[in-house]
């Protein structure tokens, strides 16, 4: 007798016995219409069945490295498609009165999924044998929303040094559940095209009933913590495999400290806040702030842009005029703009060194900050720009100067500026 086959076999039994009893516990949760009569206990199964052999394609992988070499490319591809389907035959089979957690559990078992516990300490003994191999994890998430009335389900599974994720979002109508936004990767030939700590947000709706996505994530490597966060906003046309794209954007950060990114989603703004480098290269990160507006497909930016008067002096230097110019004060536009253009080559060039120096209050709001700029061979040249600073949100930029304001004293505040 061949055990082999026999062990998998009794396996793929016990896969159909498992999701038939699944399939019979959302199926009668709630007649249905519409949509509903293509609910398929079949199809569940078959889209089940396609997800693990997907998996077991990836796991069979060799790991390369950063490359992603064809064979493997084809494979990523395979395994979004079979679980987009999957996820989606599913969804033909929810009820309207739909269980989160009930739904994250169910997904999971059809399909064999796991997900390395978070937060524990597991021993080099009991470590997973299949564990970094793509494949390795494939998890789901889901959530629920009632203004507007939708279900959003992600679908993560590991690559080499990080993970792809799928994103799929259903809205409700007469008793059934279609999809209206589905949101992917696009092909990749290194791990850096994959996700990292992937997460998004979905609006309330709008006077006009409409609602829109935020996504974001970070470009994993296998090396660094150092990356780029990229984000998009998005709306749901009548092609949900095509949303509109209202921004697509990407930021150098930092996630050593573990923070990899937090947004906060509105009816008619966002706040994307992460870590990234300064001017000063003594601060090794501080706060960046993607705030935004959003009206019906337009998005612009916004205070705030930071989180103390150091920072968005950093973040004036380094930002476009097109944005530093609406931070800026009228009365001294022009000048203000050729103080930019000129701060904006000296952080770029090579044989200077930025540092921050001092902050002094001058009144009530008012700040003065001190940037010390280094050159010559050793860095052994130095010269001081002062660069002043009204309100605390928003922050105006009112005045730049190789002078300081003698009204601008007392302590040094510069320690206070450290960032939070």
């Amino acid at each position: 007798m061949d055990v082999s086959r026999l062990y998998q076999a009794t396996v793929r039994n016990a896969a159909v016995v498992l999701a038939t009893l699944i399939f019979a516990r959302i199926s009668t949760a709630q007649p249905f219409t519409g949509e509903s009569q293509s609910c398929s206990q079949a199809a569940v199964t078959s889209a089940a069945e396609r997800v693990r052999l997907a998996r077991k394609s990836l796991l069979s992988l060799p790991l390369e490295g950063t490359n992603v070499p064809p064979v493997a490319q084809e494979a990523v591809a395979s395994m979004k498609n079979a679980v987009s389907e999957f996820v989606r035959s599913y969804m033909r089979c929810s009820p309207a009165q739909f269980d989160t957690a009930a739904a994250e559990q169910n997904l999971s078992t059809l399909v064999g999924g796991y997900e390395l516990p978070r937060g524990q300490v597991i021993s080099n003994d009991h470590l997973p044998p299949d564990l970094g191999k793509y494949g390795f994890e494939l998890y789901f998430g889901v959530r629920q929303l009632e203004n507007p009335r939708l279900v959003s389900i992600t679908a993560d599974f590991s690559i080499e040094c990080g993970g792809d994720t799928v994103l799929l979002i259903f809205s409700s109508k007469d008793g059934s559940w279609s999809e209206v936004l589905h949101w992917q990767t696009k092909p990749y030939t290194t791990v850096a095209g994959g996700t990292m700590a992937f997460d998004y947000g979905i609006s309330p709706v709008d006077d006009s009933g409409g609602w829109y996505a935020v996504v974001h994530t970070i470009a994993p490597w296998c090396s660094s913590t150092w990356s780029s966060i990229r984000y998009e906003v998005l709306r749901p046309t009548a092609d949900a495999l095509n949303p509109r794209v209202l921004m697509s954007k990407s930021d150098f950060m930092w996630w050593g400290n573990e923070d990899y990114g937090t947004v906060t989603v509105g009816r008619n703004e966002f706040d994307l806040r992460f870590h990234s480098s300064s001017i000063d290269p003594g601060v090794h990160n501080r706060v960046f702030i993607r705030h935004y507006a959003v009206m019906g497909d337009t998005v612009r930016r916004t205070q705030p842009v930071a989180v103390s008067p150091r920072d968005f002096v950093d973040e004036w230097i380094v930002s476009p005029w097109s944005d530093a110019r609406a931070w800026s004060s009228e009365a001294a536009t022009s000048e203000l703009q050729h103080a930019h253009e000129m701060w904006s080559r000296h952080e770029k060039a090579d044989n200077r060194l930025l540092e921050f120096c001092s902050v002094y209050k001058c009144s009530g709001d008012h700040y003065q900050v001190e940037v010390c700029e280094e050159t010559g061979k050793n860095f052994n040249v130095s010269h001081s720009n002062y660069f002043e600073v009204a309100g605390s949100d928003p922050f105006t930029m009112t005045r730049v100067s190789t002078s300081p304001n003698s009204r601008c004293k007392g302590r040094d505040l510069l320690e206070d500026m450290a960032t939070k």
